[in-house]
């Protein structure tokens, strides 16, 4: 197991009070550095799933399966590499594919990779569909790579379905991917007779020749290579945007297996405790996270985290987006939710903020109907059968942000704000925005850490997992809070607390010196909360502390300066629009989509354009020294 430090201290809370309160301008707050997160011994319980097995009977097979983005991208390397085309759909694929599994085993073949051209498992065929938006995926494959060949192209008479490809492989001058091949037919039950599989598994092996020349690319070579290229091509700010690799050799412990649809449908369908994380390499919010998503996993012992992509391509938000109104093929995503994960917990509230109709089955003469949307990245804890209260509840945990109120935030980042850089603050300084897009990351990984520390310590059946013999005292547990908003007596202010006793009642948020109560609440499960106040009209102007308190014993505080009545008083960072919205990924090449709803970080007085320069420059000062300070120690 490898063994990591937390990458970074939790910086924006850090740096809001040093560079800020430095210029005696935003309140600060008591922060503890939380402790690494410990190995979890409940991450063990969590299962895997083999769908070649169960699919085919095949046992410690060299057969991998590829989703389409994957097997473009090994057709682009360099290489030699075994392909089978084909999934339980095809009748020819369920009668040989033991056969080559054989062949394979006994060349000493270390992979073979399986394409299912059938997208969804079904009728959703690249090979055969009219969809203006899926037809062109095969025929790029055929053009670019798989038609570039002497012998036997693809695009003739009769497609290879086991083939070896070199995309650097000649005959005569003349590109000929196609090393060697099978095309001919193979009837159901043909190899049922032991001289007829023997002979069959013959034409397999010389195919094959020699299993040493077949290479073999895994997992991580994929994503080490694909999640920093997109990086790459989509910000190229330098510095600011963090640093160009995202995935690096540290990272080898490999755990985020991508999955196809079928093999989603298959884990869902499966008993079971399974952890899944949508997203993709597309998406930029995904590309911030996917490096402590696979850390955590390490650390806790998590054996496999199966990622799926909402868009079958890895790319397009077309048709193959299946999380999407729009889309032809948004049932596939609609009936998923429907039927596996009824109690979903999403940002998104149907009839209100959104939501996903599709019809059905795909049956056009359905009527319409919704389901939840999800945005990406999402990580959950998947149990199927599982109930509580009666009730059906598969989705045994979610990474996202319970606001205390019914409502949810799902964390969407970026890579920037994860490694306390900059992004487009650097050349458009906003401390107080930057302060807060800071703080969100460091919670959004914080909380990634607790739910991968929590995975598998359930009894599968609704019940709570362990629990301490002895409740905490909630006075003895020390948090944050912050203040931002209208700092002036009749304002109108947020108050943010977070690291408090989980799930407690009684907190009382009060403004000192002369006590004045703004409010009374309780504690998520994260041991957050939020409060809506509004500063007291009688309150003098001047310094003051926000304090909470639980039976009369303070847990956090923060000081404040309350500006005089009339003058406006000071406002706080305020919200933005999210992050890259639904996780689409929309964003210019170079450019921030910086604004994500307020995390309660910073609270700002009255500003003059001169201090919010020197703000600027010492937030920037202190990012730098202290990022170089923290990569210098990293240990990975």
């Amino acid at each position: 197991m490898l063994q990591h430090s937390r990458r970074r201290p939790r910086l924006a809370a850090v740096a809001a009070t040093i560079a800020l309160a430095g210029a005696g301008l935003v309140s600060t707050a008591v922060v503890a550095a939380p402790a690494a997160a410990a190995p979890a011994s409940g991450g063990a319980a969590i299962d895997t799933v083999d769908y070649l097995a169960d699919t085919y009977g095949l046992e410690d097979t060299p057969i991998e399966t590829v989703t389409f983005e994957r097997f473009e991208w090994l057709l682009n390397q360099p290489g030699r590499f075994a392909f089978l085309i084909g999934g339980p759909g095809d009748a020819r694929t369920t009668e040989t594919i033991a056969s080559i599994d054989a062949a394979a085993k006994a060349a000493g073949v270390e992979r073979v990779y399986a394409f299912d051209p059938r997208l969804d498992g079904d009728a959703l065929d690249v090979r055969t569909t009219t969809n203006p938006d899926v037809a062109p995926l095969w025929s790029r494959l055929v053009s670019q790579y798989l038609g570039k060949d002497v012998q036997t192209p693809f695009g003739g008479a009769a497609d290879p379905y086991f083939f070896v490809y070199d995309r650097a492989h000649t005959d005569g001058g003349a590109e000929d991917r196609i090393v060697s091949a099978l095309t001919a037919p193979v009837a159901a039950g043909a190899l049922a007779d032991p001289s007829a599989r023997a002979a069959y598994q013959a034409e397999v092996a010389a195919v094959i020749g020699d299993g040493s020349a077949i290479d073999a690319l895994s997992q991580f070579a994929f994503y080490d290579d694909v999640v920093d290229a997109k990086h790459l091509a989509q910000y190229r700010g330098g510095e600011a945007y963090g640093p160009n690799t995202i995935i690096d050799e540290a990272d080898a412990d490999w755990r985020i297996q991508n999955i196809t649809y079928p093999e989603l449908v298959h884990l869902l369908d499966s008993d079971g405790d399974y952890v899944l994380f949508f997203g993709g390499t597309w998406c930029h919010n995904t590309r911030a996270v996917v490096k402590d998503v696979n850390r955590q996993a390490v650390v806790n012992g998590v054996e496999r985290v199966y990622f799926f992509d909402l868009r079958l391509d890895g790319a397009s938000a077309n048709d193959l987006h299946i999380r999407d109104t729009n889309s032809e093929y948004a049932h596939l995503y609609g009936d998923l939710v429907t039927t596996y994960l009824p109690n979903l917990k999403t940002q998104y509230v149907p009839g209100v903020s959104g939501q996903v109709d599709y019809r059905p089955g795909g049956d056009a003469a359905a009527g319409l109907v919704t389901a939840k949307k999800l945005q990406v990245p999402y990580v959950f804890e998947y149990q199927r059968g599982r109930t509580v209260d009666g009730q059906v509840a598969p989705v045994v945990r979610e990474w996202i942000r319970d606001n205390g109120d019914g409502s949810f935030k799902e964390y969407m980042t970026e890579w920037w704000y994860v490694n306390d850089r900059e992004g487009r603050f650097a050349t458009s300084p906003d401390p107080v925005k930057l302060a807060e897009q800071l703080a969100f990351a460091d919670e959004a990984i914080a909380q990634l850490d607790a739910f991968f520390a929590k995975v598998g310590t359930g009894d599968g059946t609704g019940g709570p997992g362990p629990v301490d013999p002895e409740p905490t005292d909630p006075t003895t547990v020390k948090g944050t809070v912050a203040v931002t908003g209208q700092l002036r007596p009749g304002g109108t202010v947020s108050v943010v607390g977070s690291g408090l006793a989980t799930g407690t009642a009684g907190f009382s948020v009060e403004l000192h010196s002369e006590p004045q109560q703004l409010g009374t609440v309780s504690t998520d499960a994260s041991g957050a909360f939020r409060l809506a106040a509004t500063i007291p009209a009688s309150t003098p102007a001047g310094a003051h502390t926000v304090v909470v308190l639980i039976n009369g014993v303070t847990v956090a505080s923060a000081p404040v300066t309350i500006a005089a009545a009339g003058t406006g008083g000071g406002t706080g960072g305020g919200s933005g629009a999210g992050t890259g919205g639904d996780g689409s990924g929309s964003v210019p090449a170079g450019a921030d989509a910086s604004g994500l709803a307020s995390t309660g970080t910073g609270l700002v007085d009255v500003l003059g354009w001169s201090a919010l320069g020197l703000l600027a420059a010492g937030v920037a000062t202190f990012l730098i020294a202290r990022r170089r300070r923290d990569r210098a120690g990293l240990v990975r």
